[in-house]
């Protein structure tokens, strides 16, 4: 963990942004998260490994110019360390890519060509393959998610036990709650309760829905 005040004013000094606006921009994110993150009074260190990489230094500089004063950090440096990353593809809500017919399609039609770095640190066992990231949209998922924080997902396809997945609804991307009930119905639930939740059979054709993987962590 890194102290929030510590760590906005080095990176200010490396973007040469002046406010925080100015910062998330430069950064690729949320302001909101700055909200978060300063409520909290730190930053995580996984989430540092990503910014770190968006500026174009190693975390270990970045972390040493935040605890001991390292002024290197400051130098420009042509080779950045990414053994400690795992670099993840990035997919929009809505679909990148133009496709023709009526059926659902894949990952690929909303993935915007751009790899999201991820500390390896963040996953207690390596992931696998197959990940994709979102950003999550609206209002739907609060408090459990919020818009502008991200899940990693495992593009299956597959229903493996109640959890947080990202599904396919009617051509856009979103994170949804499933849980399989005692009749044999899959529940899609909206945690803020001002947003319905429905039930579907799995045993008949989904002309709207389809499930395009389990969530594997969040990053809020």
């Amino acid at each position: 963990m890194a102290y929030y005040d510590e760590v906005v004013g080095v990176l200010k000094k490396l973007t040469g942004a002046k406010t925080i606006r100015e910062l998330s921009q430069k950064l690729e994110v949320n302001p909101k998260n700055f909200n978060t993150w300063k409520t909290r009074g730190e930053i995580p260190e996984k989430t540092l490994a990503i910014l770190a990489y968006r500026i174009g230094v190693s975390l270990d500089k970045l972390i040493g110019a935040v605890s001991d004063g390292d002024d290197s950090v400051y130098e420009q440096s042509d080779s950045i360390d990414t053994d400690h990353l795992y670099f993840i593809r990035k997919t929009t809500s809505v679909k990148a890519s133009a496709g023709g017919g009526n059926e659902l399609e894949g990952v690929r039609s909303y993935q915007t060509g751009e790899l999201m770095p991820i500390a390896k640190a963040f996953f207690k066992v390596p992931p696998g393959k197959n990940l994709n990231s979102m950003e999550v949209e609206g209002e739907s998922m609060m408090p459990m998610l919020r818009s502008g924080d991200w899940v990693i997902f495992r593009e299956d396809g597959e229903f493996t036990g109640d959890g947080l997945y990202v599904v396919n609804f009617s051509d856009q991307l979103m994170a949804k709650i499933l849980q399989l009930t005692p009749r044999g119905m899959l529940k899609i639930v909206s945690v803020n309760p001002n947003f319905q939740s429905y039930e579907i059979d799995l045993n008949e054709t989904q002309e709207h829905f389809k499930i395009v993987g389990k969530v594997v962590k969040s990053i809020v």
